[in-house]
């Protein structure tokens, strides 16, 4: 018969083991924050032995007086989830994270399909633990909540140090583990695929240091998440309810010595652990139980036993950690588990905000909780209303355009309206010859002809009163002293190349102006194109090191003369981007340096260069595209005979607009536009020896 050791003999330096697996093989590996606690305070190692020979005492109690395999209580757990991520796939969606609890609630439930499957030598002693796992619905203060955080952070690469846990807390609070089981999801939890710990006294009822710590494609069965991997999750659980793996307290699977060691469980035979799925395996001399959940056997795991269940129970009828408070009914009520939870947010968000026209969005019911029907509303989109739960709606016609949701659960109804909320780009874009000077605009971004990606919710792209030559104005990067190595992305309007000759070339050029901050950055500023509206994006030029600029500023710059300024040319556009919705766009990566100005930008076909190469850079046009009249704006510094003359995209004369003697001084002229189609046309400023022109845009 199987020894049942005394748990107090087997108190030492692993006694709160950090409990790893990281796919089928790795072993445990030590709990490097109690192992500190301890030397801080060797007193909490015997606080910790003393907890644990009390709960034997209790344990055994329970399986003698109380428990009965086929008469149970059912517990509820709160649980939330903690999802630190730095915006790659460990970001892992809510949908993946409902899919973890589910399958959960099924292994704790034996109601997960493949138990039939468990061989019959071990059909006798499966257990039902009785136990779900509910998501919150309310946060410590009371509040609404979906029970699920987010937290943008470089300490999704766990070290066990606390470090994951305090961006979490600092962020969102302290979700008390005496109300909550905390699962953090991490792209790395300490090399491992995930670990907990027992239940520890020491740990403060306030605190979140008794959670769980879970590698995002070890969690549910959709996403990164995978069949093979998805019993991780009920694992890190069970060690969380004080369960030890089968073959006991040590760190190294399938070592002999283990069959001298002991689970604290009678219906789990003695094994050395097993890392493979020989379901005839006998390690220890009598037959493994190869597909219990605390083994190491990956896909073959499938059950927990009867005394695994009943010490699971006795853990949550233990005042250690807390646990005993977890499933109380004041509990449920404080968090929300009580039920579905009430209605109390109405939201939503999309696959994309900014397409062209023509293109789709994916909407989703972020709602919660417990939605029973939805009504959505979308304008200037096809269909113009739903009720689907993610409707996907295209958008023909260029605009911004409002979405709202109303949701209810059969009682109350909420509703949420987005203004402004999904952008269209034209398309067919503009018409070229394409300049950009941003005298006439008053902010950027401006969700019309400019757009932008913050890369680190910082500082981010926008409208400088400065410029380059004679302007006034330019596009500005406020970098100085930025050091995370993000990106920050300037991203154009849709340009018309569709009926550029094949056989013609495409001239792009700009202006630029930046100082490093010491002479150690190393900062990069790229040139994107797209042939598809942004969708996918190709590097056409990389501008870095002396290239970039090797001046130094120690204090936040701007460029104070025209000599600043870098004139740059991209030539390798080629056809396959000569078409209707043509974007470009700058990428500026940080490295601790200094801001970064940009300027004149220029686009336009090679065989219109003749009535392209003319002084922009003192007038102003506004408004810029215009309906019935526009303003042109400019300084003369001596009195001189002036024509002022439209021209049409091909350089044609439309008409005369003014002509005879303008006295030095600030001037401005109304344009009649009203008789004009919409397109593309040029405003220009002779004189007998020199000419300056500027586009205009008749909408």
């Amino acid at each position: 018969m199987k020894r049942l050791l005394f748990f107090a003999t087997l108190i030492g330096s692993t006694t709160l083991t950090a409990q790893h697996e990281h796919g089928n093989v790795l072993p445990c590996s030590v709990n490097l924050q109690a192992e500190e606690a301890y030397e801080a305070d060797p007193s909490l190692r015997i606080q910790d032995s003393l907890s644990q020979v009390a709960f034997e005492q209790q344990y055994q109690d329970y399986l003698t007086n109380e428990f009965d395999p086929n008469t149970r209580s059912s517990y509820v757990i709160p649980i939330v989830f903690h999802v630190v991520h730095e915006g790659g796939p460990e970001n892992i969606s809510d949908e993946q994270i409902y899919d973890a609890i589910a399958k959960l609630n099924e292994d704790y439930d034996a109601a997960n399909s493949d138990l039939s499957a468990v061989i019959p030598d071990f059909q006798g002693v499966i257990g039902n633990c009785d136990i779900e796992f509910r998501l919150a619905t309310k946060d410590p203060n009371g509040q609404c909540h979906p029970g699920i955080t987010r937290t943008f952070s470089q300490y999704t690469i766990d070290d066990g140090s606390g470090q994951t846990l305090g961006a979490v807390e600092a962020q969102h609070g302290v979700w008390p583990q005496n109300k909550y089981l905390n699962v953090f999801v991490v792209s790395d939890p300490n090399g491992a695929a995930g670990y907990t710990n027992y239940p520890a006294g020491w740990y403060p009822p306030n605190s979140m240091q008794g959670g769980i710590y879970l590698r995002h494609d070890y969690c549910g069965t959709i996403g990164t998440g995978s069949t093979s991997n998805r019993r991780t999750l009920p694992h890190e659980c069970a060690h969380w309810l004080n369960i030890r793996h089968v073959w006991g307290n040590s760190n190294d699977i399938t070592d002999p010595n283990n069959c001298s060691q002991d689970d604290l469980v009678s219906d789990t035979p003695l094994t050395q652990g097993n890392n493979g799925c020989n379901l005839a395996a006998q390690s220890c001399g009598s037959l493994d139980n190869v597909q219990n959940i605390m083994d190491y056997t990956g896909s073959c795991r499938r059950m927990f036993t009867q005394g695994q269940v009943a010490r699971m129970h006795t853990a949550l009828n233990n005042s250690t950690a807390d646990r005993d408070n977890l499933w109380t009914n004041a509990n449920l009520v404080a968090t929300g588990t009580d039920g579905p939870g009430d209605l109390c947010i109405a939201d939503f968000s999309s696959d994309v905000q900014v397409i062209c026209a023509g293109s789709s969005v994916t909407f989703y019911d972020d709602s919660y909780h417990n939605v029973t029907s939805r009504n959505w509303t979308f304008t200037g989109g096809s269909p113009a209303s739903s009720s689907s739960q993610n409707p996907t709606v295209t958008y023909n016609t260029g605009g911004v355009y409002s979405v709202s949701l109303e949701v209810s659960d059969g009682s109350s109804t909420i509703t949420e309206t987005k203004t402004n909320y999904i952008i269209v780009i034209s398309d067919p874009g503009v018409s070229p010859p394409y300049s950009e000077g941003f005298e006439a605009l008053s902010t950027v971004p401006d969700n019309s002809s400019w757009f932008i990606i913050n890369g680190n919710s910082g500082s981010a792209w926008s409208l400088a009163n400065v410029g380059a030559d004679n302007t006034s104005k330019s596009a500005y990067l406020q970098n100085f002293g930025n050091y995370d190595g993000t990106t920050d992305e300037l991203i154009s309007e849709t340009i018309d190349l569709s009926s550029v000759a094949a056989s013609d070339q495409v001239v792009f050029n700009f202006e630029f102006a930046y100082n490093k901050r010491n002479a150690g950055n190393n900062e990069k500023l790229q040139f994107y194109i797209s042939k598809d509206c942004g969708e996918t994006w190709v590097l056409r030029k990389n501008i870095s090191g002396s290239a970039l600029g090797d001046a130094v500023s120690t204090s936040s710059y701007t460029p104070g003369s025209a000599e600043e300024w870098v004139y740059q040319e991209v030539t390798n556009i080629n056809s396959d981007y000569f078409v209707s919705n043509f974007r470009y766009k700058f990428v500026f990566t940080n490295d601790g340096g200094n801001n970064l100005y940009i300027d004149n930008i220029n686009l336009y076909p090679a065989s219109m260069a003749n009535i392209l190469d003319l002084d922009v850079s003192k007038l102003i046009l506004y408004p810029n595209p215009a309906n019935e009249t526009a303003v042109l704006k400019w300084q003369e510094n001596e009195g001189k005979e002036l024509s002022i003359v439209l021209l049409n995209s091909l350089g044609q004369e439309v008409s005369v607009v003014d002509n005879g003697y303008f006295a030095a001084g600030l001037h401005e002229v109304e344009l009649d536009l009203s008789g004009l189609e919409s397109g593309v046309y040029f405003v220009k400023l002779q004189t007998d020896s020199d000419a300056d022109l500027i586009k205009l845009i008749r909408k």
